[in-house]
């Protein structure tokens, strides 16, 4: 579904760019990790086109990325970004609405499909306490959840998070990586992530970021050993 061939991506005034070679993501459920300004939100910022400061070029979906206009790339690519979004006066229910925005005409109207899968996800996260609160009240946890259910609802076959779990308590950690591990058997789930402790139980590969360098590994036997080596004694 993605594809990237050898891009440079700028990370500021005087640092090095990080480097990815030719690298191709299908399907599963894959952890990105690095140290703090490594470059994993630049990156996944990348992927879904609101960076373009990079040299190089991605496909997604075998089209090039400069090629894909805005409705079709919401399409393709639901995000969720670890700076929650503003919402106004807005209620949970509202938000995950939002999330069928590119498949309603220029009227907006709400169709049953519509009804139909942000009920499904209400259920399949458990939303139903919060939904009909204001967003602007709820938790930092709570908004997480909301977001991820926004980025579900939308239906694309390429997720991209940016620390899903930051806010969340242990439970509902283990909980959402659960949960899209289950849903990345026909999606390809990427997200960022400093709590590395369920990346070996859960997630199919790992997009490690080390030395200025986006290095891929899909064998389990070698997530602990590439993680000990990036966070020392840490892990």
């Amino acid at each position: 579904m993605i594809s990237i061939q050898n891009i440079k991506l700028f990370l500021g005034v005087e640092k090095p760019k990080l480097e990815v070679s030719n690298l191709e993501l299908i399907t599963g459920l894959w952890a990105l990790v690095g140290r703090n300004g490594a470059g994993k939100s630049t990156f996944l910022r990348a992927l879904s086109g609101v960076n373009s400061n990079f040299e190089g070029a991605i496909q997604i979906n075998s089209k090039y990325q400069n090629s894909i206009s805005a409705q079709q790339m919401a399409k393709m690519i639901s995000v969720v970004f670890s700076k929650t979004e503003i919402f106004g006066n807005h209620i949970g229910i509202d938000v995950l609405y939002l999330g069928r925005i590119p498949y309603q005409g220029v009227f907006s109207r709400v169709t049953n499909e519509d009804s139909s899968k942000v009920n499904e996800v209400i259920e399949l996260l458990e939303l139903q306490p919060i939904i009909h609160k204001q967003f602007s009240v709820l938790s930092d946890g709570e908004r997480q959840l909301i977001m991820i259910g926004r980025a579900l609802v939308q239906d694309t076959k390429i997720i991209l998070l940016d620390e899903p779990t930051a806010f969340l308590d242990v439970v509902n950690r283990k909980k959402i990586v659960k949960l899209l591990a289950k849903v990345s058997a026909e999606k390809l789930i990427i997200f960022s992530t400093h709590n590395i402790d369920l990346i070996e139980t859960f997630c199919d590969g790992m997009l490690l970021i080390t030395n200025n360098e986006l290095l891929s590994v899909d064998r389990k036997l070698e997530f602990k050993n590439q993680l000990e080596t990036l966070f020392e004694n840490e892990v």
